[in-house]
């Protein structure tokens, strides 16, 4: 019968796997907000597209950037109001206030669109329906 020899435990699986997944499950709650915030930065960007290609204007990569900037501005907005949330003010829900802020700076840059480009617009047809007659 052969003895079992020991193997040998490689540095990635003794710390940085562990680290990797620590990390990532301290996080884990900001995953929600970057998923939403990119998803709503991504169509956006699609309306954008899909305006200059009906409008024959030339796409240009250098604008195309800006979608990269804000969403970075965004995770760090994130990752800033999750590290309020956890370290100093618990209580107060700055993660979502500032989610939901970011949701809607871009959901009122997608109305901005879709009014270019059918002409109406969602956001001024509820501010009507709120505010009373004169």
């Amino acid at each position: 019968m052969e003895a079992l020899t020991p193997t040998k435990v490689t540095l990635m699986e003794k710390y940085i796997i562990p680290l990797f997944i620590a990390i990532s499950t301290y996080f884990a709650p900001t995953f929600y907000w970057f998923g939403a915030i990119g998803f709503f930065i991504t169509a956006d960007l699609v309306l954008r597209l899909i305006a200059c290609k009906k409008a024959n204007e030339e796409i240009v990569s250098s604008k195309m950037w800006r979608t990269v900037y804000k969403f970075g501005a965004g995770a760090t907005f994130i990752l800033v109001a999750f590290a309020c949330e956890k370290l100093f003010i618990p209580d107060i829900p700055i993660m979502k206030i500032i989610g939901s802020y970011l949701i809607l700076v871009e959901l009122k840059s997608i109305d901005e669109k879709a009014k270019e480009m059918t002409g109406f617009s969602l956001f001024s047809l509820v501010i009507d329906k709120l505010n009373p007659k004169k």
